[in-house]
């Protein structure tokens, strides 16, 4: 029969078959672990900003808060109370901007889905 191919032919196709989807998979996963680190470039980006906000926030604060507070008690507990404020909003701006820039972001979830697809489909075609 002519439709019918060798042992040799099936197993040089299927190595073919097998090379190509190995690059497909690795172009997946490039590809995923890409859009990971443009998110966690994100939170850096959103981190650092925090942090130059944050500076100027506390320098400012202090000098308002103990102007202001300095009528009526002494300008140290004034600065004291300014930096403690502007340290409270440091702090959430630079926790957000580190969550946000966590490796959690990276995952190959559907590298792996797809791969497992694969593995599932080559042990059907296999499958005597």
């Amino acid at each position: 029969m002519q439709g019918e191919r060798t042992l040799s032919e099936l197993t040089l196709d299927l190595a073919s078959h097998m090379g190509d989807l190995v690059r497909n998979e690795v172009r997946l996963a490039r590809a995923e672990a890409m859009e990971g680190l443009h998110h966690i470039g994100g939170g850096i980006v959103r981190a650092s900003i925090g942090i130059a906000f944050a500076g100027a926030a506390v320098t400012l604060g202090l000098f308002a808060i103990a102007y202001a507070i300095g009528e009526s008690m002494p300008a140290w507990a004034g600065a004291l109370i300014a930096a403690a404020l502007g340290g409270v909003i440091a702090f959430f701006l630079i926790k957000s901007g580190l969550k946000a820039a966590s490796l959690e972001h990276v995952n190959l979830s559907r590298t792996m889905q797809s791969v497992s697809r694969d593995i599932k489909l080559t042990k059907e075609t296999l499958a005597p």
